[in-house]
């Protein structure tokens, strides 16, 4: 048995014992397990207009170009970013939306194609001159599972390594800014964020993977990298970093790293992490055993699968947990036909289930 306290890899398991537990798998359970299943053990088709889904195409239509410019043999900066470009015309070609009007579709075109323009002319071409791997997958074991993260690019630091996941925006990546007990607060209940802890189970997967390839006492990191965080109409179509060869779209980037915030809470996401795969392994897909009130309020509004979910079903049609209503008053306008779930959530951070 391996001191749940340590931070190393434990190989002492052999193959056929070890089991496979992705960070896209505990982060989806982390979410909802019923998502969970039917995401990996019933697999069921998405809605097609699923925001999950919408995310899921951009973020591909992002990181296969710039996954492409940075393998690039190039002999210039601007050889690696026609080469990302080239990419990402066949891609969108290949991949399209319907859109209700074209000044939509050309705007999107125009805006996915400045922001991989714009991530290369800041800090892109470092990052490909300093590639170890890209599309590829970091992982270690421990107590006879082994845990994987996919991450898009790893790349040498001075010291230590940097592994980088592309995504169009920060929606669901978590602050780690803000506290230094966001995973205690998870797992005591007092906070509920469950698509945020997700992207930090996924950066600690990352870098403790990467400490297990390249060396524990290492500095390692993981960051989200947003080409697409903001986008705006450039009304002066003067090239620039954010902006650059005259695109009519000005594109913001934004990054945010988790190094620190795995050292502070690694202990923690220990516990989070051999929590919810022990629960995978036992087959724990019922989200009425998960703090089932929040995840309805929570997850079933952006769930691509909430159409097919029975536990949202009958949440939906059950009247057990409501009171006792009073007689109809004649009156209009009755304060009477304002019930107590009429305010809604903020959900500008709401899980949506992106991979």
């Amino acid at each position: 048995m391996t001191d749940p306290n340590s931070d190393a890899p434990t190989n002492a398991e052999t193959a056929t014992e070890t089991t496979v537990i992705t960070a896209t798998e505990l982060a989806t359970h982390l979410v909802c397990p019923r998502q969970y299943e039917f995401t990996f053990e019933r697999p069921l088709s998405p809605r097609e207009g699923s925001r999950d889904r919408v995310r899921a195409r951009r973020r591909d239509l992002l990181r296969r170009p710039i996954i492409a410019g940075l393998r690039a043999d190039a002999r210039s900066e601007t050889e690696r970013i026609d080469t990302a470009l080239e990419q990402f015309d066949q891609r969108w070609r290949l991949s399209r939306e319907s859109y209700l009007a074209g000044e939509q579709e050309r705007y999107d075109e125009e805006a996915v194609g400045a922001a991989i323009e714009a991530y290369f002319s800041n800090g892109g071409h470092g990052h490909a001159e300093r590639l170890v791997d890209a599309d590829a997958t970091l992982g270690y074991e421990r107590d006879g599972i082994r845990y994987e993260a996919a991450v898009d690019a790893v790349v040498e630091r001075d010291q230590g390594y940097l592994a980088i996941r592309y995504v169009p925006d920060l929606t669901g990546i978590l602050h780690v800014s803000w506290s230094d007990s966001h995973v205690r607060d998870f797992l005591d209940g007092r906070k509920y964020y469950p698509r945020q802890i997700g992207s930090f189970v996924r950066a600690g997967v990352a870098i403790r993977g990467l400490k297990a390839e390249f060396g524990i006492d290492l500095p390692c990191d993981f960051a989200y990298v947003a080409p697409l965080a903001e986008s705006r109409p450039a009304y002066e179509f003067e090239p620039g970093p954010e902006s650059p060869s005259g695109s009519g779209v000005h594109v913001d980037i934004a990054r945010r790293h988790f190094e620190g915030a795995y050292e502070e809470e690694r202990w923690d996401l220990v516990e989070l992490i051999a929590d919810r795969a022990a629960a995978i392994r036992a087959g724990e897909t019922d989200p009425r055993e998960r703090r089932f009130d929040e995840i309805t309020a929570t997850a079933c509004e952006y769930c691509a699968y909430r159409d097919a979910c029975p536990d949202y079903l009958a949440a939906e049609l059950s009247f057990g947990d409501r009171p006792r209503s009073r007689p109809q008053s004649r009156v209009s306008g009755n304060a009477d036909d304002t019930t107590e779930h009429g305010r809604k959530q903020d959900t500008t951070d709401a899980p949506t289930g992106d991979d």
